[in-house]
Order: C-alpha cells, then sequence, then structure tokens
C-alpha cells in the first residue's frame, strides 16, 4: 500500500475500519498502519479503526461508527435544546455495547439497550461530510433514554433539576416507548416522568 493511493481512496471517509482497508485491498498490512500511525499520517479513533490526520471528521457522525449506535440523552438533548448545557459528552444508546471513548475526537459513552428499544431515532444530516448522515434520538426518545438509564432521575424534584424545554413534546410517543419497558422499577420512574409533564404543561 502507497500512502497517496491510500489517501485518495479514503479521504471521503469519516473513519476507516480494518473491514474498510480488507474491502479494498483484500487484506491490511498492520505494519504499514502502524508506521504512518508513528509517522503522524493516521489517528487511531478505537482500536482497528482509524482517520486520516488533516480529515475533517464529524464527531457526531463517528459516534456511529465506533459502535452500533444513535445519539440520545444529554447530546440529543442538548441539540434539540431541551436542555440549557451544551452536552461535552457525546452520550449514545448502542445496539452492541456498553462502551467509553476517548479519541482526539470527543469523548463517548455508549449505554447498550434491548433490541426492542434501540428505535426512535432519525437522520440527521452531517454538515462536514457531504451526503452522509448520522443516526440521533428524536425528542421523546431521547428523554426516554435519560430516564431509562438513569436510576437518579425519579421524582418530581429530579426531573424539575433538568430544567427541561418541553415545547412541542409528543406524550403519545413518548407513551409508545413506555409501553415496551418490562422492568418495573424503570417503567415506574418513566410513569413519574409522564406525570411531571402533565403537571407542568
Amino acid at each position: 500500500m502507497r500512502f497517496l493511493d491510500f489517501k485518495k481512496h479514503f479521504s471521503h471517509f469519516n473513519s476507516i475500519s480494518l473491514q474498510d482497508i480488507r474491502n479494498h485491498y483484500g487484506e491490511v498490512n498492520p505494519t504499514q498502519l502502524s508506521l504512518w500511525k508513528k509517522n503522524g499520517y493516521l489517528k487511531p479513533a478505537k482500536r482497528g479503526v482509524y482517520v486520516l490526520s488533516d480529515a475533517s471528521v464529524d464527531p457526531f457522525l463517528l459516534s456511529n461508527e465506533l459502535n452500533d449506535s444513535y445519539i440520545s440523552m444529554e447530546a440529543a438533548l442538548s441539540r434539540h435544546q431541551m436542555i440549557p448545557e451544551a452536552a461535552g459528552l457525546i452520550t449514545c444508546v448502542s445496539n452492541y455495547r456498553n462502551e467509553e471513548i476517548e479519541n482526539d475526537f470527543g469523548h463517548f459513552r455508549y449505554h447498550k439497550i434491548a433490541t426492542k428499544l434501540f428505535c426512535g431515532y432519525t437522520l440527521e444530516q452531517s454538515p462536514i461530510k457531504e451526503k452522509r448522515y448520522f443516526r440521533i434520538a428524536e425528542k421523546e426518545k431521547a428523554l426516554f433514554d435519560l430516564v431509562y438509564f438513569r436510576s437518579d432521575l425519579k421524582n418530581y424534584n429530579d426531573f424539575e433539576s433538568l430544567r427541561l424545554n418541553i415545547d412541542k413534546i409528543n406524550m403519545k410517543r413518548l407513551k409508545s416507548f413506555i409501553r415496551l419497558v418490562e422492568a418495573p422499577q424503570i417503567k415506574n420512574r418513566l410513569n413519574n416522568l409522564v406525570k411531571y409533564l402533565n403537571d407542568i404543561v
């Protein structure tokens, strides 16, 4: 592999996996990749995933690529302007596994969820990578996921502390996700969320 050829082929990629390299070259040369990384041509995003050092990287798109996931919880609520704080940590819901990754492009945290609850997301076009889209939770699913995974959110005062902007929340949509939950403690927290939202509307 010559690096100029490698760079030309992968220049439009947000990240490059070992499988991407195999798909193009038929095999992977680990020694070559290690040398390119050492010389600063490639940056590691996680084990087996690289980024061209001079490439423009979309962290939201990268979050989907590093783990089979969609952006949710605080990161999605911030993007939907439902919480006042800007989210530095990119919080995601995974169809694969729990994982936390820090690299030059961000800090990513993944929460694994049951397959039937891996839903309620849409595709949003990347502002950095042309014709590429990342998965991000709808407003209702982002709020659902936050309460689902955070056991400290269980009563009126807890929900009040979030300082939620609940403009245009679709309660019917939120309840449709809650109906899929079987765990009693989680379902109770989510039903308390519904009561809270009904009280403040």
